[in-house]
């Protein structure tokens, strides 16, 4: 899977947040980081979009929605003729969202300050993905980075990473598998002959084989009481 990240963030240079993704995902050859800007070619963009599987929209939330950065992108670049039309260039892709705000998640609910949670007030990228026959991806928000702990920030690098890298992490399996290909990789990467990280690996690996078998016998189980 290859994954495109826009990347619309009117002042990129001074954010905070945008480095801390791009760090997260620059040992990953399949994922592109691609910051937006004023000019560009309408039809490099297209192809852009063409090579990848996954596209991510990632930037700061402005007024309940996009960055006019993004807006202006979206209407030159989705013409009729590459998005719908008879071309429907982009179907079957995946479109995900990665939404950074200065307010508290608390207050992105019924009854919280802002009234409406970020899947709700991202409603229209999901309707774009359904025109666009893509497939939409759960909204990942990002809220009052500055405010978090180291270990918060460990967390949301490895959510991240997942989400912009992993084919099936809204399942707990695909990530399982994720997390195991990422120790495998570091192990090369590192010294193949270490006995911890192998440990740790096999570890990982037989619990995945529990959970295997566990998932095959609730299975079975749902079957016997269906029958």
């Amino acid at each position: 899977m290859k994954t495109l990240v826009v990347v619309a963030h009117p002042k990129l240079a001074s954010s905070t947040t945008q480095p801390f993704f791009k760090a997260a995902v620059e040992d990953f050859t399949t994922v592109t980081w691609h910051p937006l800007h004023a000019e560009f070619d309408v039809t490099q963009e297209q192809q852009l979009l063409t090579e990848h599987d996954r596209i991510i929209f990632q930037f700061p939330l402005y007024w309940y929605g996009a960055p006019s950065l993004l807006k202006n992108w979206l209407d030159q670049v989705l013409t009729v003729r590459f998005a719908t039309g008879n071309r429907y260039a982009l179907a079957d892709k995946e479109l995900g969202l990665v939404v950074t705000a200065g307010e508290a998640v608390a207050d992105f609910q019924a009854g919280g300050a802002e009234q409406y949670t970020m899947s709700e007030l991202m409603r229209p990228f999901e309707a774009l993905a359904h025109k666009l026959r893509m497939r939409y991806l759960p909204v990942l928000a990002v809220h009052q980075f500055l405010y978090l702990t180291p270990e918060a920030q460990q967390r949301l690098l490895v959510r991240y990473q997942q989400y912009v890298n992993n084919p099936n992490f809204e399942h707990f399996a695909g990530q399982v598998a994720w997390f195991n290909d990422q120790l495998r990789h570091q192990i090369t990467k590192a010294d193949p002959t270490s006995v911890t990280l192998n440990q740790v690996l096999e570890s990982l690996e037989n619990r995945q084989s529990e959970l295997d078998d566990l998932a095959w016998n609730l299975s079975m189980l749902k079957k016997e009481e269906d029958s």
